[in-house]
């Protein structure tokens, strides 16, 4: 018998082991129109999501990465009020690269969030932190006062007393004023008049008094000067150098909104120039102690 003589198969055999063939064929990824087909990604994708140095109360610069990026996409944040797109340069939004503007109005972890605006699905996620914000004050009398000190605000407590305060800071307002009360072992008042004994009007309106928020007039803590009248106070402030405590209470109470963190030692230092008692009782510096800046600087 010869060994490589080939006998036909039954047609019945035949037919079922090309059957199996082909199934074995799709199943490993083979031909067929039973194979899986994948769906291109359309629309929107963002692949980053980055932030500029946030800083309370100022605005804040959010970039977006990805493609398609310039329809049907949406960011927001909790902590960060008036979301806007630029369309303008130097931060002139594209298809690649998104730009947007908030301004920061909460402390702490916040969380940016891009959406498709059509249906609100996720695209991508972001946290970012805010910390407590800071005001640095530099002041010179030319002699015994000369330097900075740090002013840590407490929006989380008092939000419309350090809206206002650091919008004179950032306005440049309180630049060339002077601390013109001083009462040894008591406080240290500026913020309100100039060199010359001027007094510097006031740009926007008088704020509604925040006492009882948890924030009470100890040494070093940072309040709001006004009249008898409770709701009246504008630009000044005042540091206590000592324990006020009575002062949370007293009259209806001074809001504290922060408190000298860096270099009490210079606020010390103008506690302890000499000064002139006039008629009202209390020491005006017999050379000026000048704010020559107050800048946020966190």
């Amino acid at each position: 018998m010869n060994p490589n003589a080939r006998f036909p198969l039954p047609s019945t055999l035949y037919r079922t082991l090309m059957a199996l063939a082909a199934a074995l064929s799709t199943g490993c990824g083979g031909g067929g129109s039973s194979g899986t087909e994948t769906t291109p990604v359309t629309g929107p994708q963002v692949t980053s999501i980055t932030t500029a140095t946030p800083r309370y109360g100022q605005p804040l610069l959010v970039t977006l990465q990805g493609t398609e990026l310039d329809a049907d996409v949406g960011l927001s944040s909790a902590g960060c009020s008036g979301m806007t797109r630029s369309t303008t340069a130097p931060t002139a939004s594209t298809a690649t690269t998104a730009y947007y503007t908030c301004t920061v109005k909460a402390m702490g972890e916040q969380s940016l969030a891009a959406v498709r605006s059509s249906t609100g699905a996720s695209l991508r996620t972001q946290t970012y932190s805010v910390p407590a914000p800071q005001v640095t004050m530099s002041v010179s009398n030319g002699s015994t006062v000369a330097g900075d000190f740090v002013m840590t605000l407490a929006p989380d407590k008092t939000p419309a007393t350090v809206d206002n305060f650091l919008g004179y800071v950032n306005s440049g307002f309180y630049d060339g004023t002077v601390f013109h009360r001083v009462i040894k072992g008591f406080v240290v008042q500026g913020g309100g008049f100039l060199p010359d004994g001027a007094q510097k009007p006031a740009t926007s309106g008088p704020i509604a008094l925040e006492v009882g928020k948890g924030l009470s007039n100890v040494q070093w803590s940072v309040a709001m000067a006004r009249t008898s009248v409770l709701d009246s106070a504008t630009t000044q402030f005042f540091v206590n150098t000592v324990d006020n405590v009575a002062l949370d209470t007293a009259s209806g109470g001074y809001a504290v909104f922060g408190s000298v963190t860096t270099n009490s030692a210079l606020v010390a230092a103008i506690e302890n120039v000499p000064c002139t008692s006039p008629s009202s009782g209390f020491c005006v510096p017999d050379t000026p102690v000048v704010i020559s800046s107050a800048r946020q600087t966190r």
